[in-house]
């Protein structure tokens, strides 16, 4: 059962997000994200991202999702990484710049497959007990896959998802 182990607010940088996306559906029906997390590493994708080495924000593959489309039933998930503003976007490659923020980082411990459906309400639930919410002008959120809490999993099989929600604090 996944269940928050920590949760931190944090002021991140201006960065850039580069990477490769696709818009699935809000339903999550035909899921394609998993198709393009081999994608990104049999293409050669994250290969082409770690050479920039010079530009790295953190070291650490994200999943970012925004542009929420009611009207299409439709989002954005980018998979790269985080790099300094103003790096050269590689040909073939997507990019989102992102604004200075203020932002919750909830740590969800479980099964992989048990982290991701909760990642968003847990880290949520425990800004909001810590007087912040979300910042409705930022409108995107990330799965970051930390080494080693994510990649190197506990004896257990349990892994550690570092999800952020921009936030702000609640007007009292």
């Amino acid at each position: 059962m996944a269940k928050l182990v920590n949760l931190q607010i944090n002021e991140l940088s201006k960065m850039r997000i580069i990477g490769k996306i696709v818009r699935p559906n809000l339903d999550m029906e035909d899921n394609p994200i998993p198709a393009l997390w081999g994608q990104c590493f049999n293409d050669g994708t994250f290969s082409i991202l770690d050479e920039l080495t010079e530009h790295h924000i953190d070291s650490s593959y994200v999943g970012w999702m925004s542009d929420w489309n009611n009207d299409d039933g439709r989002f954005t998930y980018l998979c790269g990484m985080l790099m300094k503003p103003e790096t050269p976007v590689p040909e073939g490659f997507v990019y989102r710049d992102i604004a200075a923020s203020t932002v919750a980082i909830g740590w969800i411990q479980g099964l992989e497959k048990e982290t991701y459906p909760v990642a968003h309400e847990f880290t949520q639930k425990a800004m909001d007990e810590h007087g912040y919410k979300e910042d409705e002008d930022a409108l995107w959120c990330m799965e970051l896959y930390n080494c080693p809490r994510f990649t190197k999993p506990m004896e257990n099989g349990d892994i550690i998802l570092d999800y952020y929600i921009p936030c702000k604090k609640k007007d009292n």
